[in-house]
C-alpha cells in the first residue's frame, strides 16, 4: 500500500475517534452542567447575579417604552444600529403575523420592504460614521434619519397591532361567549343534579 493510502487511511481513522471523543465530552459535559446547576443556582452569587440581570432587563424595557425616537437615535453607533434593526424587525413581525390571522395590512408589507431598505442604507452611512476621528463632528442628518426610521417603524408596529386587534376581537367575543354559556350549562346541571340527588339523613 502506497504512503499517500497510509495517510488517508491514518486521516480519516484520527477524524473519526475525534469526532467520537467530541461527541462523548458533549453529552458528558452537559451531563455534568444540569446535575451541577441546581447547586449553582441555589447559591447567593448566582441568585444574585439573576436578580441583577433581571433588574437590568427591566430597566431597559423601561427605558425602550419611554424613550424619545430622538433618544433612541443618540449615543453609540453599535447601539443605535442596533436600535434602528430592531425597530425595523419588530414592524416586520407584527406585520407578518397581522397578515397570518388575516388582518387588514393594506401596504404595510411594501412599507415594511422600503423600511428595510432606509435601514440599509443607514447603516452603511452610520458604519461609515464610526470611522471618523472622536473629535470630529458628527452628521446630524443621518441620526435625523434613523430617528425617523425608528418612527416609522413604531407607526407601522402599532397599525399592524391594530389590526391584529380588530381581525381577532369577533372571535375572543364568541369565545368568550360561549366559554360563559358552557358555563352557565354545568352550573344548571349541577344544580338540578342536586335538587334530584336524595340527601342522606
Amino acid at each position: 500500500m502506497s504512503f499517500l493510502a497510509h495517510a488517508i487511511e491514518f486521516v480519516v481513522v484520527a477524524g473519526a475517534v475525534t469526532l467520537l471523543v467530541a461527541v462523548t465530552a458533549f453529552f458528558l459535559g452537559r451531563h455534568f452542567v444540569r446535575r451541577r446547576w441546581r447547586t449553582v443556582r441555589a447559591h447567593v452569587a448566582t441568585r444574585g447575579v439573576l436578580a441583577s440581570l433581571s433588574l437590568l432587563a427591566s430597566w431597559r424595557e423601561w427605558f425602550g417604552g419611554r424613550a424619545t425616537r430622538n433618544d433612541l437615535s443618540r449615543g453609540p453607533v453599535a447601539r443605535v444600529r442596533r436600535r434602528m434593526w430592531m425597530a425595523v424587525e419588530d414592524a416586520e413581525a407584527a406585520v407578518q403575523h397581522a397578515d397570518s390571522v388575516d388582518a387588514p395590512i393594506a401596504e404595510l408589507p411594501a412599507v415594511c420592504r422600503s423600511l428595510r431598505h432606509a435601514a440599509d442604507e443607514l447603516d452603511a452611512l452610520l458604519r461609515l460614521e464610526r470611522r471618523l476621528p472622536a473629535g470630529a463632528g458628527r452628521p446630524e442628518g443621518v441620526r435625523t434619519q434613523v430617528a425617523e426610521v425608528i418612527q416609522a417603524s413604531g407607526d407601522v408596529q402599532l397599525a399592524a397591532l391594530r389590526a391584529c386587534s380588530d381581525a381577532t376581537e369577533p372571535q375572543i367575543r364568541s369565545l368568550v361567549r360561549d366559554a360563559r354559556d358552557e358555563v352557565e350549562i354545568v352550573a344548571a346541571a349541577l344544580s338540578r343534579l342536586r335538587s334530584v340527588t336524595p340527601r342522606s339523613r
